[in-house]
């Protein structure tokens, strides 16, 4: 996959890293936001949470019993399961959901109820994605989708001019 090692400079700041900084923190202070959940994230992860669980339990307790019912429920779970994943676990395992790092670490660990693995998903996406964000070649969310085109430098194929259509579906359902 990697033809050369990439080095980046990670102990002395940038000019660019600075200026970005002061950027972006001067965009939060001067719309006076917080870099964090609001309450909107919350009522969204309590939904999302929601989503979830409730097929589940109809699933459990015997309410949702003939098998239209039990794929709906699935499909419902599939949509909780998506935005624990792609927004609430995702914010918080990169610190961005609270200001206390508990919070952080318990909304997290959400992942572990969905079927994912904490530590696994830090290690893979936050050292293996972040690390190389969009380098074609070196990063593995990129690298592995063969059904997308996801960077200029991959390989153009005929069915990638659809993928705005059946992309939305397979991360559905992925």
């Amino acid at each position: 996959m990697q033809s050369q090692v990439l080095k980046f400079n990670t102990r002395d700041k940038t000019e660019f890293y600075k200026t970005l900084r002061k950027r972006v923190n001067s965009y939060f202070n001067e719309k006076n936001i917080t870099k964090y959940a609001n309450h909107k994230m919350v009522i969204k992860t309590v939904f999302m949470l929601l989503l979830y669980f409730i097929p589940l339990i109809l699933m459990l307790v015997g309410v949702a019993d003939t098998t239209l019912s039990i794929i709906l429920m699935w499909v419902l779970m599939g949509f909780g399961m998506s935005g624990i994943g792609l927004s609430v676990m995702h914010d918080a395992n990169h610190g961005a959901y609270s200001k206390n790092s508990k919070t952080n670490k318990y909304l997290g660990a959400l992942i572990n109820l969905v079927g994912g693995y904490d530590v696994n998903w830090k290690i893979q996406h936050n050292v293996l994605h972040h690390s190389y964000t969009n380098i074609d070649g070196y990063d593995e969310d990129i690298s592995k989708a063969s059904v997308f085109r996801m960077s200029p430098f991959q390989e153009h194929k005929k069915y990638y001019k659809y993928q705005e259509f059946y992309a939305p579906f397979l991360y559905s359902i992925m």
